[in-house]
């Protein structure tokens, strides 16, 4: 008997090939798509596998939103920030004045009271951050909170966010100015001159510094930002020891009241709120996948700073009677104390511009076009292009500077905006921006980790608030009249 694939005749040939196309099963892609996946098998994952699986936005389509054109690229700053500048960047928006708060916290809430919280704050922005990065995967062109609340939730969301989030960058420009005109103040003290004079330096040192007209062009001078805060972060260490003269009394736990424990730790939780301009970050980075590096490694930079300076210095000076705050104010007058009264102006000065050119760049976007008709392109540097940045940052800078003198007790203000703003646009917008974008994506106990970090922040803002509307009672009755001489921190 011949086997069949030994025949030459071309209809056999024919016959066998049609035999075998009836016996296996033809699957075509429509039909693939439209078979319901067996989800007894998809299950069969470990955890980390599964975990691994539904956070790959790589393996995603892009959303039907991304516009791989950009029609905004050509008024906004292009990217060109490499992950290394951004973290250094971030280092130098993170690691603000907020530090020499913390110490004092510690000394609050007792050794046990302050890791918890400092070590808490550290992971629970870092998920909240991650949450961001999400966002901006899937979303490249979003550039602010305002436009990520408008693509999910329209222009309602986007008018309530775009509200608290730039009144709060305006707040941190203010309180910026504020503390570069008090530390000037606190500096030259013996001269007798009035706050006034300083704010109006502080003015027109943030003015000068602010022409810098993107995020990348600030990262050339941040590193002198991020040096001149270290390094009063480093005089205070040393200096601690005797300064304490060994009469340091530190505890485990803490006997301070609720509103005082309260208020401390709301002092170390703002020192890591730094989510509100992550996406202007991500906007200028070349590459969005390149952000959770920074990420980790100025949290980490951060953390290892605050948890540094505020063990030394709760050694040394705890329950002596000479801790202060900020804690820069323990070494009297001398050298040392003008030299990080000098760095303390210059730090605050960069840093302060950071958020100054975002806030610049979405009032010169809302009125400009009102004046001239419309905007000029980003990479036009001609001299009337860089006026009219001129024009802009002089109008928002303005405005810090009057609300700042106009408002005596704006320092303890500053308190309602961090318990109110900082909370929610820390913890609870980036959650929500998640769950909104990512609900059907991931499994039940993916859930969990931003349902307690909008938790956190729904405490916070509750509980927080509490606390600073006491503090704020108290300044005003206080404190002196609009553009006093007098002024204190």
């Amino acid at each position: 008997m011949k086997l069949p694939w030994k025949k030459t005749s071309i209809d056999r040939q024919a016959e066998l090939h049609m035999e075998n196309l009836d016996a296996k099963p033809q699957y075509s892609i429509e039909r693939a798509v439209e078979e319901p996946v067996d989800e007894e098998t998809e299950f069969e994952k470990s955890f980390e596998e599964a975990m691994k699986e539904s956070f790959d936005l790589s393996r995603r389509s892009r959303s039907s939103s991304y516009d791989p054109n950009d029609p905004d690229k050509e008024y906004v700053p292009p990217r060109k920030m490499s992950w290394w500048m951004l973290t250094l960047l971030m280092c130098g928006y993170m690691v603000g004045i907020g530090v020499l708060s913390i110490p004092s916290a510690f000394q609050t809430l007792g050794w046990v009271g302050g890791v918890f919280i400092l070590t808490g704050a550290y992971f629970i922005t870092t998920a909240t951050g991650y949450f961001l990065y999400y966002m901006g995967l899937r979303y490249p062109t979003i550039r602010s909170y305002a436009s990520m609340s408008r693509r999910l939730w329209g222009k309602p969301g986007m008018y309530f966010t775009a509200f608290i989030a730039y009144s709060y960058f305006f707040a941190l420009l203010t309180s910026d100015l504020l503390t570069s005109a008090l530390t000037w103040k606190n500096m030259l003290q013996k001269e007798n001159i009035c706050t006034v004079v300083f704010a109006v330096i502080a003015y027109a040192m943030m003015l000068a510094a602010g022409q810098a007209r993107s995020l990348f062009e600030i990262t050339y001078i941040i590193l002198i930002a991020i040096t001149f805060i270290v390094v009063p972060i480093i005089i205070v260490c040393v200096k601690s020891p005797s300064i304490g003269g060994g009469l340091g009394k530190t505890y485990a736990s803490s006997s301070a009241s609720f509103y005082e424990g309260l208020t401390a730790a709301m002092d170390i939780i703002f020192a890591f709120t730094g989510h509100l301009i992550y996406f202007e970050f991500m906007a200028e980075l070349k590459r969005v996948e390149d952000f959770p590096t920074a990420l980790w490694l100025s949290q980490t930079f951060s953390y290892a700073c605050y948890l540094t300076l505020s063990a030394v210095a709760y050694y040394y000076l705890g329950n002596t009677g000479k801790m202060k705050s900020p804690v820069t104010l323990v070494i009297k007058h001398g050298p040392i104390h003008y030299v990080n009264d000098v760095f303390m102006v210059i730090h605050v000065t960069i840093a302060g511009t950071i958020g100054g050119n975002v806030l610049s760049r979405a009032v010169q976007w809302g009125f400009q076009p009102l004046i001239a008709g419309g905007l000029r392109k980003f990479r036009d540097g001609s001299i009337r292009n860089r006026l009219w940045w001129l024009f802009w940052t002089g109008i928002t800078y303005g405005g810090a500077f009057l609300v700042a003198e106009l408002v005596p007790f704006f320092s303890s203000f500053i308190g309602i905006m961090t318990s109110l703003f900082s909370s929610f646009l820390t913890f609870m917008v980036p959650s929500a921006f998640y769950f909104w974008e990512f609900w059907h994506d991931t499994r039940w106990y993916q859930k969990l980790l931003p349902f307690f970090c909008f938790l956190v922040g729904f405490l916070m803002l509750t509980l927080g608030s509490y606390g600073t509307f006491k503090s704020l009672v108290v300044a005003i009755e206080s404190t002196g009249k609009p553009f006093s001489c007098n002024r204190e921190f």
